[in-house]
């Protein structure tokens, strides 16, 4: 196998760094549906939607490939 060109690792790096970011939206908003859900919240309260809409944001930044993906849970 040939070795990768730093431009291949960068566009490697930024593709992972994309899907590390929204995997770490979506757990957060898991982690505050979980605690809002044990307080019996039950509308969507203004810090769901913040991280909801922060997870929408951060798939639209990812990886067109992984778009479709990510909203089957990647």
């Amino acid at each position: 196998m040939s070795k990768s060109t730093r431009d291949e690792l960068n566009v490697y790096a930024d593709e992972n760094q994309r899907i590390a970011a929204y995997h770490q939206a979506s757990a957060a908003l898991a982690e505050n549906t979980a605690r809002e859900a044990a307080a019996g919240i039950t509308h969507e309260t203004r810090e769901y939607q913040r991280l909801n809409q922060a997870v929408i944001d951060a798939e639209k930044q990812l990886p067109k490939r992984f778009q479709k993906a990510a909203r089957r849970g990647l």
